[in-house]
């Protein structure tokens, strides 16, 4: 028969709460095995413990691809010691691109799967891989219940790295077990990332942590006022004289 909290005073219940990987609630206290910095001061002063959970389930749910987790994620991919795997991206990473940012191309694996068992499988054992420093995986067109996101989170608590899974904008509104969520939108001059779920607090912000778009993603002005600035270097066209009109002469 095993002992009780009646048969030993000293087993209370703040005892048996002083655990590490219990979360009170009301506390910040939970224990965060490790944190990859992200990158960006603002971000990492809302992130508990100052930069990306590893060994957890961090989901990111955005509108379509319009490639902003590059721009979100290029520092940690630049910072990573073993491989950077990448699970169904939606368009094949252009590699050009990625040697310009400082990412070296030796580290990076594409795993491409065609069914949602495959897709929940390799996630679960690429997540336990003790090479895998980082896991960005694209969860569409898959859809993936509750159970098997709790699995996915299993997976990566026996892992030692940065695993990211990317949902459509809709997933927001579903339950996931996921340790960080965030909502990421890219508007014309920036990359607007809300936190909506963070374990370890109940304080969550409605203010959008920016991230400043690249000079090379900014778009041109629209096409009507393309002829309005002069380029650098050109003359200013902009006060033009108005065209001559010659009326057409019949030939004798």
């Amino acid at each position: 028969m095993h002992p009780t909290s009646t048969d030993n005073p000293d087993c209370t219940l703040d005892r048996l709460l002083g655990r590490s990987d219990i979360w009170r609630g009301q506390t910040k206290s939970l224990d965060v095995p490790a944190v990859m910095n992200t990158g960006y001061e603002a971000l990492d002063a809302a992130l508990l413990n100052g930069g990306w959970p590893t060994r957890s389930l961090v989901e990111v749910c955005q509108k379509g691809f319009q490639q902003q987790e590059w721009r979100v994620f290029e520092p940690v991919l630049k910072a990573g010691s073993n491989y950077v795997v990448l699970l169904n991206p939606p368009l094949m990473p252009f590699c050009q691109a990625m040697i310009q940012a400082g990412i070296d191309l030796d580290q990076v694996i594409v795993v491409r799967v065609s069914t949602a068992a495959d897709f929940l499988a390799s996630f679960v054992e690429l997540a336990r891989t003790a090479s895998c420093d980082i896991l960005l995986a694209w969860q569409q067109p898959y859809a993936l219940s509750y159970t098997e996101l709790r699995k996915c989170l299993l997976a990566t608590n026996d892992g030692s790295g940065l695993c990211v899974l990317f949902r459509a904008e809709n997933a927001r509104q579903q339950s996931s077990p996921a340790t960080l969520r965030l909502l990421s939108e890219i508007t014309s001059s920036d990359i607007q990332l809300t936190l909506f779920k963070q374990k370890g607090t109940l304080e969550h912000s409605s203010q959008p942590i920016k991230i400043s778009l690249p000079k090379a993603w900014t778009g041109l002005m629209p096409y009507h006022l393309l002829d309005q600035i002069p380029l650098p270097g050109k003359p200013d066209t902009t006060q033009r004289k108005p065209a001559k009109v010659t009326p057409l002469r019949r030939s004798k």
